[in-house]
This record gives structure tokens, C-alpha cells and sequence, in this order.
């Protein structure tokens, strides 16, 4: 256990965009041409370009984070253009799909405007590559624009060879040619993703895990979202870095345990990424801290909500659970790591039974309030048998409130798993994943409705390849998703239930018209997926051994992190998944 806090690290870097801009006034640089890719914000990269301006020189500052998005925002004369193909590089050894998906959503920003992309030729990557923007007028070629994407390969925290983003310079000066220079740039934030990382390495870790009880990574930095105003999406260097600090330091605690990369049983403490936006220096500071029982502040709302199907916003743990005892169940309590309560409640009756539970990852936030509501309506139609636990993560939920007190519309994986930084699913029987054991055993349920979400809008990790590793497929949204999991021999019983549950959602028309521009979207920048999809529901099924349940239906709603009428929608359809499943299920087995 943690007494106090341990300090792991404590430094400061310089910005880099102040540094450059410093070294170029020199007059030495007058009349020179200067591109610059930096990890900056437009308004920062602006200002900086005026003032090497003002001294005489020719600069042009580019984001190095999404650069081709950034230029179809901000450089790009699209003009009289009624058509536009963009051609991405290739680089051998990467998977083909990369630059594809750095790609998203340009097309959203082409407006009426038809948008190809394709493939482009094979590049060099110890160069500067490049994305090729042909402008078309009546299918006559009228403009063809190269947009540097700056990327270099070299070894990431694990040692692998990786090809990610970073900064760039490339200077010509006729007057002076020896100040030439075309040449990667180790930028401020990589060097704080690289500080941060190198510190946990290099710590003197226990033997065996937990290592700590939380480690908060504190990075203050000029970080900046910006809202492009399409596919909800926000570029933001604050939620980039958050992904990759936790997801980076959670691999090297993995390999220092000699696990495999997927293995899921792994619990090293709670990581916490704490981004703070700031214009002075650069900071990493990373201390080791016992956990907070005091820490259930956050982003607050109202106690009480008089109408819980038109909520906007995530609930309130004392909401939850007000919602939880007005059902007037059997209730039954599981105890989180840090001692919160994991609640539940059984609503008997004759017919089979059955668990339904939300908040495993309590970043995902329709599940909770999509299973109150079923169960207040399941209530409401006389119809038991089953157990309802809204909110299976307290202490990662906990940790989210606290995030989105200052990002409220970031995904947060951080706040995804338990205080011992571990899926609850799959560690060993004990603390919050009691409560589906207990429930089991209470009940005899053989069906887990299981509410799930995953990010609203692009997941990256640009300092480590970009792609985040092992999510694949959830790098961008694709409409609300179904996950079937069975045993062997349930399979016959697995589907009618999916079935029914696909029946229901095909005929709600909102989730339908998600899913249609979702999966439109989807289709376009990434090239290989192993989901099916039925009447716009995408779909993947399989037959697996482990598990407490002998079927598993979990939901994926696209909902880290959002509000207002969307919210409505995602909880809706979570509301209605439950619904079907449970109807068609116990109906299957009675007649069975």
C-alpha cells in the first residue's frame, strides 16, 4: 500500500514552436522559406507564423496531428472543384489501411463535393510523406496539391520499430544554403510522451503486481481541442495524449510481468493520465498515490431527475442508485477495491431469469441509464426474473467524473477499468465481478445482457503508430454494434435472442439512421472489418468457453462521450436491446 506520494519525475521541457520561431529571426534566415510541423493549435501556429513573417521570412507552420484534416480546414482551395481524389501514401512494412484512416473524415469536409480516395504509390519513409489532393471540374484536372503527413520511424517504449507522427522542418534559402535543411523534428509533446514513459521504465517496480495503488501522469502543455463541426469530431492533442500515456504505460507494465499483450487478467494499479492545457513550459510530473475515497466529485447534475428517459447528460451515483431501490427488488451489494458499494437488485418472478448490468467500463456512458429504464419498464409490464446491477465499476466511475470535469466530451479510457487497473470481466472471482457470480448463484440466469459503449468519435494514438493496438476496430464509430457470445450448445438458443434484439433495433428509426451514416463513413476509411451487418445493425458473433454465463448479448453504443438529444437516442436503444432480449428469451425458454 501507498503511505504518501512518491514523486517519479518532475521536468520541465521548452516549447518547441517558441524555441523555432527564436532561432529563426535570425537575420541570417531573411528570405529564406521555412515549413514547420509542430503539434500546436491553429491560433499558436498563426501567431508564430506572422511573427517570422514580419522579420523577412517565408513561413508556413502545419499541424504534424491529422495534417491532412488540418489542411482541408485551413489551406486548401477547394474553389470551383466538384470532385477531389486523394491519393495516400503507402510505406512498406505498414498496414495499408494507416494513412487511410489518418485520412477521416476529409470527406466530410469536401461538402457536396464527390471525394475518392485511393492508394497512392509506395513512399520512402526516411522522407517527408505525402498525401497527393487532385481537384477536378468536370472531370478535368484543375489543381493537384501535395499535403505533407510527417512521420519517422523509431523505436517505441517496447522497442518496436514503429512509424508515427512527429514534427518536421524544412528550410531553403537561396542567400544562405548552408542553412538548408529537410529533417524530423523531435517535437515538445513526443518529448513528453517519451519523458513520462522513460520515467515509468525506469522506476524500481515490486516483483509482482499491483505496483501501486494510482499513478497520476500530470502533463501540462499547450494542448487545444478543436471542434471541426462535422461527425462529431474534435481534434484534440489533450485526448491524443491521455490515450497514448495510458494505454503506453499499461503495455510496459505488461512486459515487465512477462504477459502477453492481450492477456486481460492484468491488474497494475489505477493509471491516471492528468492533461492540463497550458502556455507556459511544458511539464511531466508522475507520483504515486493512494487511492481518494473522498474523490467522488466531478461534473455534478441534479440528484434527482424527474424523467429519466429524456436524461442528456450521465448519472450521478447517488441517481443510480435512488432509481435502483425505487424498483423495490431484492437487494444485494459487491464491495469495489476502494470499498464502494457495486449494486444490485433481483426482481423475481416465474419466468427465467436473467442478468442485465451496465458500467463495466465506466467511460461508456448510455449502458447505466439504458438498464434502469428497462428495468422500470420491465417492472411496469409485471414481468420478473431478473437482476439488474446499473453500475458495475464504482471506482472507474469515480475517475471519469473526475476527468470530464475538465474534458467533458473526451473518451477517457483511463476511468475504462477498476482501481487495480484490471477488466473486471476477466480478472478472478472477487470484488466488483462478485456481483455477477452472486447473481448466478441466487438465480440460476443462463442469459448476461451485458450494456457496452465504445468512443463517439476517432481513437488515436499518434506517438505510437498511430492505430490504437488491439482496438482496431473501434478506431472510429459504426452505429450502435451487437456482440453475441455463447457456449458450446447454446447457439440455437444465442440467436433467437439476437434475432429478436436486431428485429427491434431495424425498427427504431433514429439508431437506424445512425447506423446508416455511421457505416457509410466506416466503409470509407477502413478497408477490412470482420463484423457483418443486418438491416444496419453491424453484428459479430462467436462461440467461446469461458465466461460466467452460458450467453452473453453485449450492446456497443457509440457514446464516450456524449450528450444532449444523442444521448437520448443511445440509452434508448440501450433500453430497447434489454427489452427484446429478455422477452424473446424467456418466451424461448418456456416454450423450449
Amino acid at each position: 500500500m501507498t503511505a504518501n506520494s512518491v514523486v517519479l519525475c518532475d521536468e520541465t521541457i521548452d516549447p518547441t514552436l517558441d524555441g523555432l520561431v527564436e532561432h529563426y529571426l535570425d537575420p541570417a534566415y531573411a528570405g529564406a522559406s521555412v515549413e514547420l510541423w509542430v503539434f500546436d493549435g491553429l491560433e499558436r501556429r498563426r501567431a508564430a507564423q506572422e511573427k517570422l513573417r514580419r522579420a523577412g521570412v517565408e513561413a508556413a507552420i502545419r499541424s504534424a496531428y491529422k495534417p491532412l484534416v488540418h489542411a482541408f480546414l485551413d489551406e486548401l482551395d477547394l474553389g470551383a472543384a466538384d470532385a477531389i481524389r486523394v491519393r495516400y501514401p503507402r510505406v512498406e512494412g505498414v498496414d495499408a489501411g494507416r494513412f487511410l484512416l489518418e485520412a477521416y473524415p476529409v470527406g466530410s469536409l469536401a461538402g457536396e463535393r464527390i471525394l475518392d480516395l485511393e492508394a497512392g504509390d509506395e513512399q520512402d519513409p526516411s522522407g517527408l510523406l505525402a498525401y497527393r489532393v487532385d481537384m477536378f471540374k468536370q472531370d478535368a484536372l484543375i489543381d493537384s496539391v501535395d499535403v505533407a503527413v510527417p512521420n519517422s520511424r523509431s523505436p517505441d517504449h517496447l522497442g518496436r520499430t514503429m512509424l508515427s507522427s512527429t514534427g518536421w522542418i524544412r528550410v531553403r534559402s537561396k542567400n544562405a544554403p548552408d542553412k538548408n535543411e529537410d529533417r524530423p523534428l523531435r517535437t515538445d509533446l513526443q518529448q513528453a510522451f517519451e519523458t513520462a514513459l522513460t520515467a515509468i521504465q525506469a522506476h524500481n517496480w515490486p516483483q509482482t503486481p499491483p505496483f501501486f495503488e494510482r499513478m497520476n501522469v500530470r502533463v501540462e502543455a499547450p494542448f487545444y481541442d478543436r471542434d471541426i463541426g462535422v461527425a462529431r469530431e474534435c481534434l484534440s492533442t489533450a485526448e491524443a495524449m491521455h490515450e497514448d500515456i495510458y494505454f503506453s504505460a499499461l503495455e510496459c507494465f505488461k512486459t515487465r510481468a512477462g504477459l502477453d499483450k492481450n492477456e486481460r487478467t492484468f491488474q497494475p494499479g489505477q493509471i491516471v493520465p492528468d492533461i492540463v492545457g497550458s502556455a507556459g513550459p511544458l511539464r511531466v510530473r508522475i507520483t504515486l498515490e493512494p487511492h481518494r475515497a473522498d474523490a467522488d466529485t466531478g461534473t455534478a447534475m441534479p440528484v434527482s431527475m424527474p424523467d429519466l428517459e429524456t436524461a442528456e447528460h450521465w448519472l450521478e451515483p447517488a441517481e443510480v442508485k435512488k432509481r435502483l431501490d425505487a424498483l423495490a427488488g431484492q437487494p444485494y451489494e459487491a464491495v469495489s477495491q476502494t470499498g464502494r458499494p457495486v449494486w444490485a437488485t433481483h426482481i423475481d418472478g416465474p419466468g427465467p431469469q436473467v442478468m442485465i448490468s451496465a458500467g463495466q467500463h465506466a467511460n461508456e456512458t448510455s449502458g447505466p441509464v439504458g438498464a434502469l429504464r428497462a428495468g422500470e419498464r420491465l417492472k411496469q409490464e409485471g414481468r420478473g426474473g431478473f437482476i439488474l446491477s446499473p453500475l458495475e465499476n464504482p471506482d472507474g466511475y469515480s475517475l471519469f467524473r473526475q476527468l470530464a470535469a475538465a474534458y467533458p466530451n473526451h473518451m477517457h479510457h483511463a476511468a475504462r477499468y477498476t482501481a487495480g487497473g484490471g477488466d473486471l470481466e476477466y480478472f478472478a472471482r472477487g470484488h466488483e465481478n462478485e456481483i455477477r457470480y452472486v447473481g448466478r448463484e441466487k438465480t440460476g440466469a443462463d442469459l448476461h445482457i451485458n450494456l457496452h459503449g465504445y468512443p463517439a468519435h476517432e481513437w488515436t494514438r499518434p506517438f505510437t503508430g498511430y492505430v490504437p493496438k488491439g482496438f482496431d476496430l473501434w478506431t472510429i464509430p459504426k452505429g450502435f454494434f451487437l456482440i453475441l457470445r455463447y457456449k458450446p450448445g447454446w447457439k440455437s438458443l444465442a440467436e433467437t435472442v439476437l434475432q429478436a434484439v436486431i428485429d427491434d433495433l431495424a425498427g427504431y428509426p433514429p439508431i437506424v439512421s445512425l447506423n446508416k451514416t455511421h457505416l457509410a463513413r466506416y466503409r470509407e476509411y477502413v478497408s477490412d472489418y470482420s463484423f457483418e451487418v443486418d438491416r444496419h445493425i453491424p453484428i459479430y458473433a462467436s462461440e467461446q468457453e469461458d465466461g460466467v454465463f452460458p450467453i452473453t448479448l453485449i450492446t456497443e453504443a457509440p457514446d464516450e462521450t456524449i450528450y444532449g438529444p444523442d444521448f437520448v437516442v443511445a440509452h434508448t436503444a440501450q433500453m430497447r436491446s434489454v427489452l427484446a432480449a429478455v422477452k424473446a428469451y424467456q418466451a424461448a425458454r418456456r416454450t423450449a
